[in-house]
């Protein structure tokens, strides 16, 4: 088990999710390679976390928009443990495999005290009618899934909590840090995945099903 203390919060940045290329799979094949030799150059980056400075991420005032239209404060999503990402509906590559891990982690940990959350880092294209569509592309359901998008400014604030870091490319696409973050009842980060191995979701859905 990795309890937050002593996590290192590894900040490795990924490729872009997208393309303006037509998708096809041996784009894909290309991009997953290159999206997983970047997050290796980087896997020394980032300082331990202070336990004594695990804020709860319930206290931050920021507003948010639901798939549903409707306005809330993180502090909503209190009462359970929340497995939490950011990503965006557009990527291609990586996020696409951060939520197949959240669904293994929602199938393996057999709990209905645990709720899954996506904050978008892509506020501008990712309204919350976006949101809804990739919910049901993704077969989401809505009585554990809760899709987030929010101010800029906002995104930035919470992505620092999270220890997330995400650049916007040229070609409009994202790079950014593929992170699995788990929260406990009060919004505390209690355990974190960096990567999207097999053996690493399946240690996060161990550590969801002890909590």
């Amino acid at each position: 088990m990795r309890f937050i203390t002593g996590i290192i919060l590894v900040l490795s940045f990924v490729v872009g999710c997208g393309s303006g290329d037509a998708p096809g799979t041996k784009h894909a094949a290309h991009s997953l390679e290159i999206e997983e030799e970047m997050a290796m150059e980087m896997d020394t980056e980032m300082d331990a976390v202070d336990p004594a400075q695990n804020m709860s991420l319930y206290q931050v005032s920021s507003e948010w928009t639901t798939q549903n239209g409707d306005t809330v404060k993180l502090r909503a999503l209190a009462g359970r443990a929340q497995v939490a990402a950011m990503a965006y509906t557009s990527c291609e590559v990586a996020c696409p495999r951060i939520v197949a891990s959240m669904k293994r982690i929602q199938e393996e940990a057999h709990s209905r005290d645990v709720g899954f959350v996506i904050i978008s880092i892509d506020p501008e294209r990712d309204t919350p009618e976006a949101l809804k569509e990739y919910a049901t592309k993704m077969d989401l359901d809505e009585s554990a899934w809760t899709l987030l998008t929010g101010e800029p400014d906002d995104v930035l604030e919470l992505a620092a909590l999270f220890g997330v870091r995400y650049r916007k490319m040229a070609d409009g696409e994202f790079a950014h840090s593929n992170i699995i973050t788990v929260l406990n009842r009060q919004g505390r980060i209690v355990y974190q995945q960096n990567g999207l191995g097999a053996d690493l979701t399946a240690e996060t859905a161990e550590f969801v099903s002890s909590m």
